[in-house]
C-alpha cells in the first residue's frame, strides 16, 4: 500500500546493509522520510539468542542492560521505553525495567527485522523516540526444518514450518544450558523455550484478510549479572506470551487491525544468604489502528487513528528469608492505561525533491489503584529530499518526540534482579527535538553513505542510585545526544561483497555529565563471499575504549569480536553451515552497564535446513 520511499534508490543486493522502504503500513515513509536498515535471517552471523543480536551488527545500534536471553539494545542512545518494537505490527510492550523487547520470541520464527532511525518516528507517538524495530515472520510460509546445535553452553533448537494454500505454520523450540566466558567462568545463560506462528490470510470483494497468532511460552530462563553466582543469583521461572492480530484492508485505500498481547511471567531473584522474591508479572496490551490513504495537492498521503491500552498490569512480590520462610507479601502495581492519538502524514514530488511533513496528536490515562494521571502532547516532523543526480541524493529531517513515563517508572516499588526500585509518580513526560542530515552517494556496486544527527532533550528520564541496593527515577531538565554513522559498501554484483561502517556518539546532560546507553565507538567490517553452493560470510568487529561513562555503567576496554560461518547448498533444498561466534575467544563486556557480565567464550555450531523447494 505505501509508495517506496526515497531512500529506496540506494537498495543493493548487499544483505548485509539495506535500505529498503519502510514495510510496517503505520511506516513514517511514502516518498520520503525515515533510514530503514533491515538483516534477514539468511545473512545473521553473530550471536542468535534475539533480535538484539541480529540488529546490532547494524551503524547506531548497540547492545545495552546485562546480557542473556534479555539483552536489550539501544538506537543511537536512545532505549528502553525510549525503542517502539513491533512483533508483525503488534507493539510490544513491558514493565521490566531495562524496557521493551521482544526476548520472548525465538529469532527462528523471523524472516527478517527493520529498523528505523531518525526523527520522522515520531509518527508512532509516545515510545518511538529512538526509533522503531519492527520483527517480522514470514508472510508466506513454506515447509521447512532448520535444526542446530553448538558448544559452549551445549545449545540446540529445532525448527519446523508448514505452508498450505493460504495457511502457514511455524514452530520452534530451542534450549542452552549455562555458557562460559573466554576465562572460564560461567554465566548464568541457561533457559528453555518454545515460540510458533500460526498465519492465515483470504481475500474476498476487494478486501484482504489476515490473521497471525504467535504464542510462547519459556522456562528456567538465567539472567546473566556480575553478581551472579555469589551475591546475587536472578532467573525468571516461567514466561509466556500470546501476540494475536486480525487486520482487513482494501488494497490502495485504507486498513484497519485490531490486536491483544498477553503476557504472564515471573521473576526469581536470591540475594545469597540473606533473601529470596519471587515476583509474578500479568498484563495485557490491547489496541487497534485505522488509516486511510490521502491525495491532497497531487501528494500522497494517510490520515488515522490509533488506540493502545493497558489492561491488568499487575505485579506482585513475595519475599522469603534465607531459611525459605515467607516474610512478606506486596501487590506494587494494579494498573491500566489507555493512549488515543490520531495522526496526519502528507508527501510531495516536485522534480528532484521530494517534501513531505506530518503531524500527530496523544492523549493518555493511566491509573494505578487510586492514583491516576493524565496528559496529550503534539508532535511534527518534516522532511527534504533532493536527488541531485542519478548518483547522489540530500536528505534533511527535523521532528519532535516525546514519551510518556511507564507505569513501572511512575508506581513500581518493588524487588528487581537489579536491587530494589522505587518509582516515581511525579515523573513528567519526556520530550525531544531532532535534527538529522545524510548524504549518500551510489554509482554501480559501489555506494557511500554519511548521516549525522543531534536531539535536544527536555525531562529526559534517568534511572540513578539512591543507595548501593535502591535505584528510583528523575527527570534531568536538560540533554543532547548528537554523532554520526558512515558506510561504505562495494562489490554488490561479485561474488565478493563487502560493508565498512562506523559509529560515533556522545551525549551529555546541562552539566556536563554523560548519559547512560550510548552508542561506543565501533568499526565493523562485513564480507561475503558466495560462489556456486557456497556463501561465507564474516563480522568484523572492533570497539574502541570509553572512560566517559553515565549513571550506573563502567568503563568499557577495547575489544575485538569476530564472528564467521560458512554455508556449503548440499541440493536445491538443503544446505550445511558451520559458525563460530567470538572466533578470536575474547574477553569482553557486551554493553557498559555496572552490573553487566563478560560474553559468551568461543562457540562453535553446525545447523542443518531443508527448504522444499
Amino acid at each position: 500500500m505505501l509508495l517506496s520511499a526515497s531512500l529506496a534508490w540506494s537498495n543493493t543486493t548487499l544483505e548485509e546493509v539495506t535500505v529498503t522502504a519502510q514495510r510496517n503500513l503505520l511506516g513514517q515513509s511514502l516518498d520520503a522520510g525515515n533510514t530503514v536498515l533491515t538483516v534477514t535471517d539468511r545473512n545473521q552471523v553473530s550471536l542468535n539468542r534475539t533480535v538484539g543480536d541480529w540488529i546490532e551488527r547494524l551503524p547506531g545500534v548497540s547492545l545495552n542492560g546485562q546480557g542473556g536471553l534479555y539483552q536489550s539494545y539501544s538506537l543511537r542512545g536512545f532505549s528502553r521505553w525510549r525503542v517502539r518494537t513491533e512483533v508483525d505490527g503488534v507493539p510490544i510492550i513491558t514493565d521490566r525495567r531495562a524496557g521493551n523487547s521482544a526476548s520472548f520470541l525465538p529469532p527462528e520464527l523471523l524472516q527478517q527485522t527493520d529498523v528505523s532511525l531518525g526523527p520522522a518516528s515520531s509518527l508512532y507517538g509516545s515510545g518511538a523516540m529512538g526509533g522503531v524495530v519492527s520483527l517480522e515472520t514470514p508472510r508466506q510460509v513454506r515447509s521447512h526444518l532448520t535444526m542446530s546445535g553448538q558448544s559452549n553452553d551445549n545449545g540446540f533448537a529445532t525448527t519446523a514450518g508448514f505452508g498450505y494454500d493460504q495457511l502457514g505454520a511455524i514452530a520452534s523450540y530451542r534450549q542452552a544450558d549455562n555458557a562460559t566466558d573466554a576465562h572460564g567462568n560461567t554465566l548464568n545463560t541457561g533457559y528453555q523455550q518454545f515460540g510458533a506462528a500460526f498465519k492465515g490470510n483470504a481475500e474476498r470483494d476487494g478486501l484482504r484478510f489476515t490473521g497471525t497468532w504467535i504464542p510462547s511460552y519459556g522456562e528456567d530462563i538465567g539472567k546473566s549479572n556480575a553478581e551472579s553466582p555469589d551475591t546475587s543469583v536472578s532467573e525468571y521461572p516461567e514466561e509466556l506470551h500470546s501476540v494475536l492480530k486480525f487486520q482487513v484492508e482494501r488494497e490502495g485505500q485504507w486498513l484497519g487491525q485490531l490486536y491483544h498481547h498477553f503476557q504472564d511471567w515471573q521473576s526469581r531473584t536470591e540475594r545469597v544468604g540473606v533473601r529470596t522474591n519471587l515476583t509474578d508479572y500479568r498484563g495485557h496490551t490491547v489496541g487497534g489502528l485505522f488509516y486511510s490513504q490521502t491525495q491532497f495537492l497531487s501528494g500522497n498521503g494517510r490520515y488515522g487513528v490509533e488506540w493502545l491500552g493497558r489492561r491488568g498490569v499487575s505485579i506482585h512480590d513475595r519475599e522469603y528469608s534465607s531459611e525459605d520462610e515467607l516474610v512478606a507479601v506486596s501487590h506494587t502495581i494494579d494498573g491500566d492505561a489507555d493512549s488515543l492519538g490520531a495522526f496526519v502524514d502528507q508527501h510531495w514530488l516536485l522534480g528532484p525533491l521530494s517534501v513531505g511533513g506530518g503531524l500527530r496528536y496523544d492523549h493518555i490515562q493511566q491509573s494505578d489503584r487510586d492514583r491516576e494521571r493524565e496528559d496529550g502532547h503534539v508532535t511534527g516532523n518534516a522532511t527534504l529530499s533532493w536527488h541531485a543526480n542519478e548518483a547522489w541524493q540530500l536528505s534533511a529531517e527535523v521532528g519532535s518526540a516525546f514519551r510518556f513515563p511507564s507505569l513501572t517508572e511512575l508506581y513500581f516499588n518493588g524487588v528487581t534482579p537489579r536491587g530494589d526500585t522505587l518509582g516515581n509518580p511525579k515523573l513528567k513526560p519526556e520530550q525531544s527535538e531532532g535534527l538529522q542530515l545524510a548524504a549518500r552517494f551510489r554509482q554501480g556496486d559501489f555506494g557511500v553513505s554519511l548521516s549525522t544527527y543531534y536531539n535536544s532533550l527536555e525531562n529526559y528520564i534517568e534511572r540513578y542510585s539512591i543507595s548501593p541496593t535502591l535505584r528510583s527515577y528523575r527527570n534531568i531538565e536538560d540533554a543532547a545526544i548528537w554523532g554520526y554513522e558512515a558506510s561504505l559498501d562495494w562489490g554488490s554484483e561479485g561474488p565478493w561483497q563487502h560493508v565498512i561502517s562506523y559509529q560515533w556518539q556522545q551525549g551529555e546532560d546541562s552539566d556536563g555529565n554523560w548519559l547512560a546507553d550510548l552508542n561506543p565507538p565501533a568499526l565493523r567490517y562485513l564480507l561475503t563471499w558466495e560462489h556456486s553452493r557456497v556463501r561465507v560470510s564474516s563480522d568484523l568487529l572492533y570497539r574502541l575504549s570509553r572512560d566517559e561513562i553515565g549513571a550506573g555503567e563502567q568503563p568499557l576496554e577495547k575489544a575485538l569480536v569476530w564472528n564467521a560461518s560458512g554455508r556449503y547448498a548440499l541440493t536445491s533444498g538443503i544446505d550445511l553451515e558451520l559458525y563460530v561466534t567470538n572466533l578470536l575467544d575474547e574477553y569482553y563486556l557486551g554493553t557498559a552497564d555496572e552490573d553487566a557480565a563478560y560474553q559468551p567464550g568461543r562457540t562453535v555450531g553446525l545447523r542443518f535446513r531443508w527448504r522444499d523447494s
